[in-house]
């Protein structure tokens, strides 16, 4: 079978459809003549060809978002700000025409990509993209990292982000709200997000969805972790390849199974025994920060938060300390539980 440009399971019409769309929102951004404007790529999912496909009794559907990376050479912030907004009304049209969210990134001088090459997100970037308009030279512009480099912070910000999703599906199946959908995205994504932040924080990550399933087969394997979540993993990165919104018979069981299976990746994560006291999670979270800490983490608990974490942790970056509250949060928890108050704003903040 042959492979899709865009998503992980081929389908013909759905190529063609993601075409001409890129071909309309270049023609639409071209238009609008937009000074400093250098490029705009497609990423996330589609970009990479791993993007979902919805089977519906009318025909196959886009699932995921559509990700766009704006990028700019010499833009001032007003320059950025008009940019942002102009992208947002071509945004709003193919919303309404696709029925999925289509989202443009905030404008990004091409000269200070640097400062976020060590994140996940531009790695994976520069691993999968389809050039849109524009003059793209992702190559030149990210530094490249080693799958093995990627900072454990990244790892810690993958599990705060999925941890969240997670409490937020059971917010939302402890208030009996019909989102099939939401609930069981967010289950899945919290099992995927626990794999990949183990094999981040081991130096295992791959760039690609289909070959993180063997890395992590291979992990577990080689960690002596239970053989089921290899299982679970992959049948995570199958949903997200072809999604199904349908509730478990048993979803209780199901959430409490999968917040088992992702506390367990944040304890061995942080270095520590599965079932660890919220104390000793911290402690290990701060360990595994050693080589990121700096005097910025701490300006940016001052001037964001206006607090500070716990001393030891002044100097960490934020997610790691903000990942410590999540566990204890949800491991204390007998079953759903309602986000805190300063949970969420700190993660807002953070995340």
């Amino acid at each position: 079978m042959s492979e899709s440009r865009y998503t992980g399971v081929p389908d013909a019409a759905l190529d063609a459809l993601l075409d001409r769309t890129l071909a309309e929102v270049s023609g639409e951004i071209g238009a609008l003549r937009l000074p400093c404007l250098q490029a705009v790529v497609l990423g996330g999912g589609y970009g990479r060809g791993e993007g979902g496909v919805l089977r519906t009794p009318s025909g196959p559907r886009l699932y995921n978002d559509l990700d766009f990376f704006v990028f700019t050479r010499g833009a001032d912030a007003e320059a950025a700000r008009r940019i942002d907004g102009a992208l947002k009304a071509v945004s709003e049209r193919h919303e309404k025409m696709l029925n999925i969210a289509v989202d443009f990134g905030p404008a990004k001088n091409v000269e200070t990509l640097h400062r976020v090459a060590s994140t996940l997100m531009f790695q994976e970037l520069l691993r999968g993209w389809v050039p849109v308009w524009g003059q793209a030279e992702l190559g030149k512009w990210i530094p490249a990292l080693e799958p093995s480099d990627v900072p454990f912070s990244e790892a810690v910000r993958l599990l705060l982000n999925r941890g969240m999703g997670l409490i937020f599906a059971g917010e939302y199946l402890k208030s009996r709200r019909d989102d099939p959908d939401f609930i069981v995205r967010n289950m899945n994504k919290a099992i995927l997000g626990g794999g990949d932040a183990l094999l981040i924080s081991s130096g295992r990550y791959l760039w690609r969805g289909r070959d993180r399933v063997q890395a992590f087969a291979g992990h577990v394997k080689a960690e002596g972790l239970p053989p089921e979540w290899a299982s679970l993993y992959e049948r995570a990165f199958q949903w997200k390849m072809e999604p199904e919104p349908v509730l478990p018979g048993d979803p209780e069981r199901a959430w409490r199974d999968c917040r088992r299976f992702y506390l367990d990746c944040v304890c061995r994560c942080a270095g520590v025994p599965s079932g660890a006291s919220p104390c000793a999670v911290r402690r290990g979270l701060h360990r595994g920060a050693a080589r990121e800490k700096s005097v910025k983490n701490l300006l940016r608990w001052l001037l964001k938060a206006r607090r500070l974490p716990a001393a030891a942790s002044v100097f960490d970056p934020p997610v790691g300390p903000v990942l410590g509250r999540l566990y204890a949060e949800l491991s204390g928890s007998g079953t759903y539980l309602n986000r805190s108050p300063q949970l969420y704003r700190l993660w807002n903040l953070f995340n």
